[in-house]
């Protein structure tokens, strides 16, 4: 893409940044996740990195924003094959957890975008917001609102799990971990 083409395509040029940054953070950590790292490996100056992203702070905001997002696209689009409005998206929340391979580069994602809300605490309210988001458009039925912060809480412990290794988990554990929690309240079918 030539420099006239990016000019007319901006939000193809920040995610083109993000992109990188991410890379960067797989590659070799948050705390290598430098605007030089970035700019390395894009095909335009640091200049240009730097009129979409004016600091570290800006860019780590982006990342975050855009892993939140991609993460309530998944759950958005898991939800919308569910039947049974009430615990959807709770449903949807676990099963992208647990149903999802698991690469050392998501691992190291993870990681990243973990060290990254250490360093930089105001990145926990922007990963914060949009996961409430998703817990807040779900309709809840009153019984099952403690069923929905359960599989809620068992997707986050699944995903620190991944990211420390505290457990090795298979894809055959992960599906049956989904089939025991199928017989509770908020995994049942519609009408079963």
């Amino acid at each position: 893409m030539d420099a006239q083409t990016r000019r007319r395509a901006p939000e193809a040029t920040r995610a083109e940044i993000i992109d990188m940054a991410i890379e960067v953070a797989a590659d070799q950590g948050a705390m290598g996740l430098t605007m030089d790292a970035v700019v390395a490996r894009l095909p335009f100056s640091k200049g240009a990195l730097l009129h979409h992203f004016p600091s570290k702070l800006a860019l780590l905001e982006g990342v975050i924003d855009h892993l939140a997002g991609q993460m309530t696209a998944q759950v958005l689009e898991e939800a919308a094959r569910d039947p049974n409005p009430y615990g959807r998206n709770a449903r949807a929340y676990l099963r992208a957890t647990v149903n999802d391979p698991v690469t050392e580069r998501d691992v190291s994602i993870g990681r990243a975008a973990l060290v990254a809300c250490a360093v930089e605490p105001g990145l926990i309210v922007r990963w914060r917001a949009a996961m409430r988001a998703l817990a807040e458009d779900d309709p809840v039925d009153p019984a099952g609102k403690d069923d929905a912060l359960m599989l809620r809480l068992i997707a986050d412990g699944l995903w620190m799990s991944d990211l420390f290794g505290t457990h090795e988990v298979s894809p055959e554990q992960r599906k049956a971990l989904l089939s025991l929690l199928t017989p509770g309240v908020l995994l049942a079918e519609a009408g079963a």
